[in-house]
């Protein structure tokens, strides 16, 4: 375990099961179109509540990637991580440029209507038609898609996003 835990990680993804004899695993991403992962990145893990980090020594695929960890030899090691889901720094996410953001970003900003506070992003899911903002409302979660009929505009330094169109969903 390190003592140098960053401050914000990210749920990226699981592992599969081990792959082969010498330590792989497969992974599944959340975020399939991620090129984030690379060689010498540190991926997290909690096991028995302690979180421990593994450093990524390769990386194959396309569609099913393998990956191999330095600190892992063998298929016994590679098994005990089988299921687990894995976490990766915000800071390892490349920078941006003004007019993109990362969807975990926007992760706990106020929600508003056009003229008051409706709740709180509790989380983003991104499905095969697109991206859907969960918004927890009254301690109810509602979901409303991330496309330009609902959203007016996010506001990155209040930590807000201004919704229009959104009766639909709920009742105000």
């Amino acid at each position: 375990m390190s003592k140098l835990i960053p401050q914000k990680l990210i749920p990226f993804g699981k592992f599969i099961k081990p792959h082969g004899i010498k330590g792989e695993l497969k992974l599944l991403l959340y975020n399939k179109d991620s090129n984030i992962l690379s060689n010498k990145i540190k991926i997290w893990v909690n096991l028995n509540d302690e979180l421990y980090y593994y450093s990524v020594e390769s990386i194959k695929g396309t569609k099913d990637l393998i990956v191999k960890f330095s600190q892992i030899n063998d298929r016994d090691q590679a098994n005990l991580l089988s299921g687990q889901e894995f976490f990766i720094s915000r800071e390892n996410f490349p920078d941006l440029d003004k007019r993109n953001f990362y969807l975990v970003d926007i992760i706990k900003f106020k929600v508003f209507d056009e003229k008051k506070e409706i709740g709180f992003i509790s989380d983003i899911l991104s499905l095969p038609g697109g991206n859907v903002i969960e918004i927890n409302f009254k301690k109810k979660m509602i979901l409303v898609p991330m496309v330009d009929k609902y959203i007016k505009f996010f506001d990155f330094d209040n930590k807000i996003i201004i919704m229009k169109n959104i009766n639909e969903f709920i009742k105000l």
